[in-house]
């Protein structure tokens, strides 16, 4: 009987483009969230948030003064992005969906095949990467597009066009503040332990803990720097300041709206940047060792 080496062996043949293998990637891990059918639930009630602001929104067009939830932008912060029950929800689906991203492989052994072909590290760790940030985008960028038009349609500002075109920038940095940020700290947690279910924990854990923490040390020390320890603070913070600053254009029963933190927009960006840089960072020596091992 013939004995094959079936140990592990680096790829030495020609290498397609980076931009095929890392695209080859993304298009396999894409779709499986949507195999889920508590997945496409979940994606769904993100939807119906935005639904239900629209329908506030047409019954608002015919008011004489504005109400607070439409007054100039802050129907996508404090309406949308900024919502609980929205923060929520995307916790949950970056839990559910990115927990399993480099968990799954790592238990059934699969960087042996991936690494064995024309994929490196960098294309693999890019390619998980950006698969599980256009997923959150969908559900953070999509909702919000679909909110931009309902306010232009239904909406009673008067706005330039450059103040509309400043209003659909703002969004589209508010959703890569809120999707690339955590995508990087799930895949962390994912590439931690084989079980998609215990990664999953881990990051709720580390999600809820920090808004626990936060508030338990603001009310203790009786000081403000600790609510920059939470999560959805620091995020809702420099989300917040994407938007520019401008006063309604007509009758409007708005109060102003004091910042979530007591800061400018350096200390939430630099939390943020060091919590992605290092996730990353530690996927890639995750990713490092596995590969050794195999």
């Amino acid at each position: 009987m013939a004995i094959y080496d079936q140990s592990y062996t680096p790829w030495t043949g020609e290498y397609s483009s980076r931009s095929s293998r890392i695209r080859a990637i993304i298009e396999m891990e894409i779709v499986q969230p949507f195999k889920n059918i508590w997945v496409l639930l979940t994606v769904l009630v993100a939807f119906s948030v935005v639904g239900s602001w629209l329908l506030l929104l047409f019954f608002a067009s015919s008011s004489q003064v504005l109400p607070s939830f439409v007054a100039g932008n802050r129907v996508y912060r404090e309406g949308f992005y900024n919502f609980p029950l929205f923060s929520m929800i995307l916790m949950i689906l970056s839990a559910t969906v990115g927990a399993s991203l480099i968990a799954r492989d790592v238990r059934h052994r699969a960087l042996l095949m991936y690494f064995s072909r024309s994929i490196t590290r960098a294309d693999y760790l890019v390619g998980k990467f950006l698969s599980l940030v256009l997923f959150l985008l969908l559900v953070t960028l999509g909702p919000g597009l679909l909110l931009f038009l309902g306010q232009i349609g239904m909406g009673q500002e008067r706005l330039t066009f450059g103040q509309r075109l400043g209003d659909l920038g703002s969004i589209t940095l508010h959703s890569l503040i809120l999707t690339v940020p955590m995508s990087a700290v799930v895949l962390a947690f994912s590439s931690l332990t084989k079980r998609t279910y215990l990664a999953a924990i881990l990051w709720a854990t580390f999600y809820f803990l920090s808004v626990s923490l936060s508030e338990v040390l603001r009310v203790t020390l009786r000081a403000e720097w600790p609510k920059m320890l939470s999560w959805v603070n620091v995020t809702a913070h420099l989300g917040d300041l994407c938007y520019a600053v401008r006063p309604p254009t007509g009758p409007t029963i708005a109060p102003a709206t004091a910042p979530i933190l007591d800061c400018g927009w350096a200390p939430p960006l630099t939390i943020l940047a060091a919590l992605t840089g290092l996730s990353l960072l530690l996927v890639w020596r995750r990713l490092r060792s596995v590969e050794v091992e195999e």
